[in-house]
C-alpha cells in the first residue's frame, strides 16, 4: 500500500464535505448529547431543596428530656436544617437542648426528588453529594487515559461503537440503583465510557474531513453543545416536579440509536491508511464513492493513489498545497512553499518504519518538543475544565430561579460560537486561544472585585455589571473549550493523535473534580474562585504564545513530521 498520500486530497476528491460527511457528522453531533448529559445532568438533579428538620413523633421524653407532666414542664420546638432546638421551661428554670434531626429530613414538595433529597444527603452528609460529581470526572480520567490508546491502536471505530452501547445501557440502568453507593460507582463507569465515546467521536470527526473545514465543524459543534444544554435546561424545568430517576432515564432513552451505531460509523481512513489497512480503507473509499455519487474515473483515480505501484512522489513537503485546496476566508489553507525539496531522502515509508506502532504516555514524554507543548496543554485544558464547570455548577446557586439560571448559562454561549466561527480560520488558532482565554480572566476578576464593592445589595449597578462580566467570562470559556476540541488533536501526530488528546482530556477531569466545591469555597472567600479562575486563564494565554500555530496546515502523521512541522524545516515530508 502506498503511504505517500495526503489524506486530505483523497477527502478533496471524493467530494469535500459532500452528502457521506454531512450524514456522519449529523449522526456524530446529536451522539453528543449523551456527552453533555453525563456532565450536566448533575446540575439538574443534584440540586439542593430547601429543607428542615422532620417533625419529631415520639414523646420528648424518648429523646433524654424529662416528662412534660413532671414539675409543670413545657417545651418550645424550632426545626433548624441541621438541628432541632428544645427550650425547656420549667417551674424554675429555662434550658435550651440541641438534638439532631432524629427523624430525618423534610423536603420542599414543590420541587421534585433529587439525589440529595432522596438519600438526604445534608448536613453532616452534605460532602457526600458532589461526590457523585467528582467521581464521573475521576472515571473520565480513567476513560481519557485507557479507551484513547486502544483507539489509536486497534481503530477509532471500535472504541467509539462499544464505549457508546455500554453507555446506552448503564445510563439506562443508573435510574434503578437503589443505593447512593451504587449510584456514585455507575457514575465513575459511566465517566469512562464517555470520554472513550467522546474524544472517539471528536478524532472521527476530525479526520473525515480536509482541513479547510475543520474550523467550520468545530464551530458546528460548538452550536450543538449550546443548544443540548438549553434543551437539558428545558428538560430540568418540564421535569421539575419528577423524580430525578424519570429525568435520568428520559435523557438515557435519548441515546437508543447506539444499537445501530455499528452500521452507521465506519472506520476513519487517515487512520486505515496510517496503518497501512488497504483492503479496508478502498471499502470506505468504495461506500463514500457511492454515496457521495463519485464517477468512476475519479473513483479509480483515487484508488491509484493507494495502489503500490503508484509513485507520485516520495519527496513531498509536508506545507506543500494539496491539488483542489483553495484559500478559506482569505487565508491560505497551507502555506506555499517555493524552496525545492528533491533532495529530501528520508521518504514518508522510512517515516513510517521509525513511526509510532505502539502509541503510549512514553512517547508523549520522550520527545522534548511534544512534552514541552503537552505540559502546556494539559495546564490549558485543566484550566479549562475548572472554570467552565465551576461556573456551571455554581449558576443553580445564583439569585433567581435556578432553571433560568441554568438556560441563560448555556444560552450566553451562543455569542461565543458565533465569536469561534467568525475568528478560528481568519486569525488562526493560536491567537483566538490567546484572545477567549485573556477576556475569561479579566472579565472573572473585574467580576468579582466589583462584586465585592458592591456588597450584599445585589441591585446596585455594580452587582449587575458584576452578573454581567460573569457571563462575558463564561462566553470566554466556552468559546476557549470549543477550540481546544480543535487546536489540540491538530497540534498532534497520527498514530498519538487519541493518545495525546486523552491525556490532555485527563488533566481536564482534574479541574472537573475540583469544580463542584466551588461553592464551599466560595462561602468562605466569595472572591476566591473568581480570582482562582481568572488567574489561571491568563496564564494560559500567556503560555500559549509557545505553541505553534496549526490553521491551514495539514495534520502531521509522525514525531519527526511534527518536530519538522513546527520548526519550519523546508525538507519536511509530506504529512497524512
Amino acid at each position: 500500500m502506498n503511504e505517500n498520500v495526503a489524506v486530505d486530497s483523497v477527502w478533496d476528491s471524493l467530494g469535500p464535505f459532500g452528502k457521506y460527511e454531512k450524514i456522519i457528522i449529523i449522526y456524530l453531533l446529536v451522539t453528543s448529547f449523551q456527552f453533555a448529559c453525563v456532565d450536566l445532568n448533575y446540575v439538574i438533579y443534584g440540586h439542593v431543596p430547601d429543607f428542615q428538620c422532620s417533625p419529631l413523633h415520639e414523646p420528648l421524653s424518648k429523646y433524654g428530656l424529662p416528662r412534660a407532666e413532671e414539675n409543670g414542664t413545657g417545651y418550645e420546638i424550632t426545626y433548624g436544617k441541621c438541628d432541632i432546638s428544645v427550650l425547656t421551661n420549667t417551674t424554675n428554670t429555662t434550658s435550651t437542648s440541641i438534638l439532631s434531626c432524629k427523624e430525618g429530613y423534610s423536603f420542599d414538595k414543590n420541587e421534585g426528588t433529587t439525589i440529595i433529597s432522596e438519600w438526604n444527603l445534608v448536613c453532616d452528609q452534605s460532602g457526600v453529594g458532589e461526590l457523585g460529581q467528582t467521581l464521573v470526572m475521576a472515571g473520565q480520567i480513567v476513560g481519557a487515559t485507557l479507551f484513547t490508546s486502544l483507539a489509536d491502536r486497534y481503530g477509532r471505530k471500535p472504541v467509539f461503537v462499544s464505549t457508546h452501547l455500554l453507555l446506552f445501557v448503564m445510563s439506562v440502568s443508573l435510574t434503578f440503583v437503589p443505593t447512593f453507593v451504587v449510584f456514585a460507582i455507575m457514575r465513575f463507569v459511566i465517566g469512562a465510557l464517555q470520554q472513550g465515546m467522546g474524544l472517539a467521536m471528536s478524532i472521527i470527526t476530525l479526520e473525515i474531513v480536509p482541513q479547510q473545514y475543520r474550523g467550520i465543524v468545530g464551530a458546528i459543534g460548538q452550536f450543538a453543545w449550546t443548544a443540548f444544554v438549553v434543551i437539558l435546561a428545558g428538560i430540568g424545568y418540564f421535569m421539575r416536579n419528577l423524580s430525578w430517576r424519570y429525568i435520568q432515564l428520559a435523557t438515557a432513552l435519548v441515546s437508543v440509536h447506539a444499537l445501530a451505531s455499528y452500521w452507521i460509523i465506519d472506520e476513519s481512513l487517515r487512520w486505515l491508511i496510517a496503518n497501512k489497512r488497504k483492503d479496508e480503507a478502498l471499502k470506505v473509499i468504495q461506500r463514500v464513492a457511492r454515496i457521495n455519487k463519485v464517477s468512476q474515473s475519479d473513483l479509480a483515480d483515487v484508488t491509484q493513489l493507494l495502489s503500490d505501484d503508484h509513485e507520485p512522489t516520495n519527496r513531498v513537503s509536508c506545507n506543500s498545497r494539496p491539488q483542489g485546496l483553495q484559500p478559506v476566508n482569505g487565508v491560505s489553507p497551507v502555506p506555499d512553499s517555493s524552496e525545492d525539496t528533491q533532495d529530501d531522502t528520508y521518504t514518508i515509508e522510512t517515516r513510517l518504519s521509525d513511526s509510532v506502532d505502539k502509541p503510549t504516555f512514553i512517547e508523549l514524554i520522550r520527545h522534548k518538543l511534544l512534552l514541552k507543548h503537552s505540559l502546556i496543554l494539559w495546564f490549558t485544558w485543566c484550566t479549562n475544565s475548572l472554570t467552565y464547570f465551576g461556573l456551571y455548577l455554581t449558576s443553580a446557586s445564583l439569585t433567581g430561579n435556578r432553571h433560568l439560571n441554568f438556560f441563560l448559562n448555556g444560552l450566553v454561549e451562543l455569542p461565543g460560537g458565533f465569536l469561534y466561527a467568525l475568528l478560528v480560520n481568519r486569525i488562526g488558532r493560536k491567537r483566538c486561544s490567546i484572545l477567549f482565554h485573556a477576556v475569561t480572566g479579566v472579565a472573572l476578576i473585574l467580576s468579582v472585585v466589583l462584586l465585592e464593592v458592591a456588597g450584599d445589595d445585589v441591585n446596585t449597578p455594580l452587582s449587575i455589571l458584576s452578573t454581567m462580566l460573569n457571563y462575558v467570562g463564561k462566553l470566554g470559556i466556552a468559546a476557549s473549550f470549543a477550540l481546544l476540541f480543535l487546536y489540540t488533536p491538530e497540534l498532534y501526530p497520527t498514530n498519538l493523535r487519541n493518545v495525546g488528546l486523552g491525556f490532555c482530556s485527563a488533566a481536564a477531569r482534574i479541574g472537573g473534580m475540583i469544580a463542584p466545591y466551588s461553592n464551599i469555597f466560595a462561602s468562605y472567600v466569595l472572591w476566591g474562585p473568581g480570582v482562582v479562575f481568572g488567574i489561571c486563564c491568563i496564564l494560559v494565554a500567556f503560555l500559549t504564545l509557545l505553541l505553534p500555530e496549526t490553521n491551514g496546515k495539514e495534520l502531521p502523521q509522525t514525531v519527526e513530521d511534527y518536530n519538522d512541522w513546527v520548526k519550519q524545516r523546508p525538507n519536511a515530508s509530506q504529512a497524512i
